[in-house]
């Protein structure tokens, strides 16, 4: 059976995401100083990163993009607001502001405040940011070759664990194994990263 390539939307968003995860690029700053701003907001930050949320939007992207005619035509406005939402869902019982929707957080005096420490986060927040996205990618290179491949394949490709099990041998030298077993890897190596991540940004 041939594979399938991913839909040039994914392909177009992937796209966006790598050139947002390059050192030194100004969105990536402002979209990450946001999250930060917002996790602190919501009390968040205590247990989680920027870059928990920006996964989290990230995959939501590659799931909605998979659905037949669907589109994401500005992704990194679609990015900030889906990671907005994200915040939100994990405080939707905890925090008064909660059931704001984006659009109506960014015209309140709550929001207002937000956005205007979000700007001036850009400025502050500019070198620990690209230590953070640095991190990630020094944190990446820190894997085994196995883990990198599956979080390129399953993360930035998009491919399902069916199709990574079929074409497992271009890959891998040893047999295929389950979609379960697949599956349970992916996950390590995606705890393996963020384990690599923790460890490395500290000292950077």
């Amino acid at each position: 059976m041939c594979h399938q390539p991913s839909p040039p939307a994914v392909r177009q968003f992937n796209a966006e995401i790598q050139f947002l995860l390059k050192p030194h690029n100004p969105h990536a700053r402002s979209l990450l100083a946001f999250i930060r701003r917002s996790l602190k907001q919501f009390r968040l930050d205590s247990h989680l990163t920027e870059i928990d949320i920006f996964t989290e939007a990230y995959l939501r992207g590659i799931q909605y993009l998979q659905q037949a005619g669907n589109s994401i035509r500005h992704p990194k406005a679609w990015m900030r607001t889906t990671a907005y939402n994200v915040i939100r869902e994990l405080h939707r019982n905890q925090n008064r502001y909660a059931a704001l929707a984006y659009d109506d957080f960014i015209e309140n005096d709550l929001g207002r405040q937000v956005v205007a420490q979000d700007q001036q986060a850009q400025l502050v927040d500019a070198q620990e940011i690209d230590t953070d996205i640095y991190a990630v990618l020094q944190a990446l290179g820190a894997l085994a070759a196995c883990d990198r491949i599956l979080i390129d394949l399953k993360v930035i490709n998009g491919l399902s664990w069916r199709e990574i099990r079929q074409w497992y041998g271009q890959w891998f030298d040893d047999a295929p194994p389950s979609e379960a077993t697949l599956r349970k890897r992916g996950q390590r190596a995606l705890e393996r990263l963020r384990q690599q991540y923790h460890r490395l940004r500290p000292h950077l």
